[in-house]
């Protein structure tokens, strides 16, 4: 059980990992951005022993609650200060006993270490793929030409231009879908993860409106209740899958422009084999995320996104025996191991938007999808050793989290975060 102290300066974190991290036997792991996806990570590793320090620009972030996380410091914002960040790890690292692995949570923080990592080896252990490979994943026009060389599937898509804008505009279908490339800066703007634009009109209004966020134009594919597919996994460095699990979103919040809230843990060899050719391809490592969109026009499954580190409902995954953060962290200590086939029919919810959603009478389901054991799993807090149900904050065996998200909730400065 930690203090809960936060570690406003480096100088104070030099301290405390020499008395308290170089202690424990295990080598450390670094968790940065700390809100839900944090969470869950710094759950993960720390139910199994590892000590895990949390960074984030500021401190409401969920992880800073948890029981599992040994130390926790405010450090620059990558995003804004992406040197500053550098310096701040590279400043701790000494004094470190062992080598820590690294763990970050939204696109900005990795794209950042990624971009470092050979600066920050002395240190850190830097278990995902070089810079030159996750940038070209999370730029979606290259992503979609190598899932177009493999034959996999793809939504009609381009990536638009001051050039090609006028073209565009005239060659889609509508409505149409308007994704950034840079996914945090736009979602910091606008609260959403893209845009739908109706008409020719407002296509031309939307690409204004992002200014000089890059964007990707798709053709939006009509959704039926259950048909975003997800394969998460684990990939070591000679291309292998450690540990896979498929979940079926069932919700987003806001509707048809957030993020994943309800999400259910299915059965499909078909895109797991799909997600592993388009990962290997690009000579992947690390965790990932392969997102899938069921078009019942053709009756395929297409590639719309992939993700390159730790994602919102990962905690889904862990619950279900597959723990991708453990997988990773042990394979880069050099102790790998191979997960056990991952348990299907588990949901995984975050209360807050799900409930924000119903309310709102929207939702790609009508009406409430939860059972009542379900629901009486959740409200009495046994959402950790059931086989119906777990939670994206909410735990019985460590509680403050859900206390930290009601302060979020009343604070008048709000956290926000999509992950």
């Amino acid at each position: 059980m930690s203090d809960r102290t936060v570690y406003r300066n480096t100088e104070q974190l030099k301290n405390a990992i020499e008395e308290n991290i170089n202690q424990i036997e295990k080598p450390p792991a670094l968790i940065c951005n700390s809100h839900i996806t944090g969470l869950s990570v710094a759950r993960a590793l720390g139910k199994e022993g590892v000590p895990v320090i949390a960074l984030d620009r500021e401190e409401k972030g969920l992880g800073f609650a948890s029981r599992y996380v040994a130390l926790r410091g405010l450090c620059p914002n990558p995003d804004e200060e992406e040197e500053a960040f550098i310096q701040f790890l590279l400043e701790i690292g000494p004094f470190f006993k062992q080598k820590c692995v690294l763990f970050p949570c939204m696109d900005e923080w990795a794209l950042a270490i990624a971009r470092h990592a050979e600066r920050l080896s002395d240190y850190y252990i830097w278990q995902f793929s070089s810079y030159k490979t996750i940038d070209q994943i999370l730029d979606k026009s290259q992503l979609y030409q190598k899932a177009e060389d493999l034959n996999v599937l793809i939504p009609q898509s381009d990536k638009v231009t001051s050039e090609n804008l006028e073209e565009l505009s005239d060659t889609f279908s509508y409505p149409v879908v308007l994704k950034p490339i840079q996914k945090r800066k736009f979602y910091d703007r606008f609260r959403k993860a893209l845009f739908v634009a109706g008409s020719k009109e407002e296509f031309k209004e939307k690409v204004k409106l992002s200014d000089e966020i890059e964007l990707v134009v798709q053709e939006q594919i009509p959704s039926t209740p259950g048909g975003l597919v997800t394969v998460v996994a684990y990939m070591d460095q000679d291309n292998n899958i450690r540990g896979s699990l498929t979940g079926r979103r069932l919700e987003i919040y806001p509707a048809e422009s957030g993020t994943t809230c309800l999400v259910e843990s299915v059965e499909n060899a078909k895109l797991v084999e799909r997600a592993s050719e388009v990962l290997k391809a690009f000579q992947y490592q690390g965790i990932a995320e392969c997102e899938f969109i069921y078009d019942e026009r053709d009756e395929e499954y297409k590639l719309i996104d992939i993700n390159t580190r730790p994602w919102k409902w990962i905690g889904l995954p862990v619950s279900c025996n597959v723990n991708l953060p453990y997988l990773l962290y042990r394979d880069a200590i050099g102790d790998p191991f191979t997960a056990e086939k991952g348990q299907v029919g588990k949901k995984w919810v975050f209360v807050q938007d799900y409930i924000s959603l119903k309310e709102s009478k929207q939702g790609m389901f009508e009406g409430d999808v939860l059972s009542k054991e379900e629901w009486l799993a959740v409200l009495s807090g046994r959402t950790e050793k059931n086989d119906l149900i777990t939670t994206a904050v909410e735990s019985q065996g460590d509680p403050e989290p859900a206390y930290q998200l009601l302060q979020n909730k009343f604070s008048k400065r709000k956290y926000y975060c999509p992950c």
